[in-house]
């Protein structure tokens, strides 16, 4: 089965990095048989779907056996009514060669738009040298032992803990004049890895595993935005489970008009993510192609990146700012718009100095001059506390003065024209 002549859209996406050995050590990934059930919020809906899974840091090939899609009821819960199989080139399962990506064929699956799809796989047992993940997945990733590719559950919805309430993401998304539903899902697990503590209990972690992107079938005037970026993109700070990150509020702005319900919004951030240095993830320049180009669908992109290149030091004005332009030449080639962020305050944060926060304004100046770009989105205004404009407001600040906090990236995404989304 193919995808309807529209072609493909992406509807969620990640970017991936390779897991750290110490992390990869507790998880025990491929010294037995286990189940791998993960959540993941879309964008936009369609009639047909396929998933796309990753070995892009693997140093060996990677078996799944089988794979299944559904949607969410709660926690680890599905719908088993839209339980299906995923099938590659007709078989239940696929090996992945080390660095390489895997499509599933299409599945018809009526896919909501904003709904929340549960794509469960197994992993038999094999040699997994480097798990290929994003660390930063802000929502419960369950692990099993055996083969449990169908099972409703794995674990029961947790609980905020005795004495503690679950937090209030109950803050409006609006733009000027503008009204927005606020974008709220069930409070799960929490972020923080556990083990599982009993035979067949899960053990769950935050992060993203093995996944690359899920794809829907586009309409006629189907178009999707790629929010590229680091940790401000991927939602450092933000309230797990609750998809709190800018990009997220975003696309809930555009869904509110009834212009932009064909835009997808894709999250390509990576916590630690710098323009000009590896590290966490391939620096930039580097991942731009696979992250951002070759999205389906892709037509804008937004970049926000600088600020860790400034906070570690040893990089110049002007070096962050040919990277940034080489990043515009290179969407642009591609015949993309792609919109310049300015660079969010960071006075207090623990890299911080004032030679810090020079670079940090003229690049800011840079990109408020909208010489490279096609349009500027000033987070930094959007965000900083106009008393101490070198400072977040302290409502939009999570606590680290690098951060945002759910309010603080509720304004980032107020701060974006949805007007240019209406054209190519």
């Amino acid at each position: 089965m193919c995808a309807q002549k529209y072609g493909w859209l992406g509807t969620w996406t990640t970017a991936n990095m390779p897991m750290g050995e110490t992390e990869r050590a507790k998880l025990h990934l491929g010294q037995e048989t286990v189940t791998v059930r993960q959540v993941v919020h879309l964008s936009q809906g369609g009639k047909m779907a396929r998933v796309t899974f990753t070995n892009e840091f693997g140093t060996a090939p990677l078996e799944i056996s089988s794979a299944h899609v559904a949607f969410l009821a709660a926690g680890s819960k599905i719908l088993v009514n839209t339980d299906k199989p995923l099938l590659f080139h007709g078989q239940a399962g696929v090996t992945i060669p080390a660095g390489g990506f895997a499509a599933s064929d299409a599945v018809t699956q009526v896919t909501p738009a904003y709904g929340e799809m549960v794509i469960t796989m197994v992993l038999p047992a094999q040699a997994i040298p480097v798990v290929t993940q994003h660390s930063l997945g802000l929502t419960a990733t369950y692990i099993v032992p055996g083969e449990r590719v169908s099972d409703e559950q794995f674990a029961p919805p947790s609980t905020p803990p005795p004495g503690l309430t679950a937090p209030d993401v109950t803050a409006p998304v609006q733009q000027a004049d503008r009204k927005a539903t606020p974008i709220v899902k069930q409070v799960g697990p929490s972020a923080a890895t556990t083990q599982g503590d009993a035979a067949g209990s899960p053990t769950i972690v935050s992060s993203y595993l093995f996944l690359k992107d899920v794809e829907v079938d586009a309409g006629k005037k189907s178009k999707a935005v790629v929010c590229f970026g680091d940790s401000i993109t991927d939602g450092m700070g933000s309230t797990p489970e609750t998809d709190r990150r800018y990009p997220d509020q975003f696309s809930g702005l555009l869904s509110a008009t009834k212009h932009e319900v064909n835009v997808a919004v894709l999250n390509a951030g990576i916590s630690g993510n710098r323009l000009l240095q590896d590290g966490a993830g391939p620096k930039a320049s580097d991942r731009f192609d696979r992250d951002v180009l070759s999205q389906a669908g892709v037509t804008h992109v937004i970049v926000l990146e600088g600020i860790n290149d400034i906070g570690h030091g040893g990089v110049t004005a002007q070096q962050v700012i040919d990277a940034l332009t080489a990043l515009a030449q290179r969407a642009h080639a591609k015949g993309l718009k792609i919109f310049g962020g300015t660079l969010t305050p960071y006075e207090g944060a623990k890299y911080y100095t004032p030679e810090g926060e020079a670079i940090r304004q003229q690049v800011n100046a840079f990109v408020r001059a909208n010489t490279a770009f096609d349009g500027v989105i000033d987070f930094d205004k959007a965000t900083q506390d106009p008393q101490h404009p070198t400072q977040f407001l302290p409502k939009n600040d999570h606590g680290d003065h690098l951060h945002p906090s759910d309010l603080g990236y509720t304004a980032m995404a107020s701060a974006i024209n949805v007007k240019w989304f209406r054209k190519k």
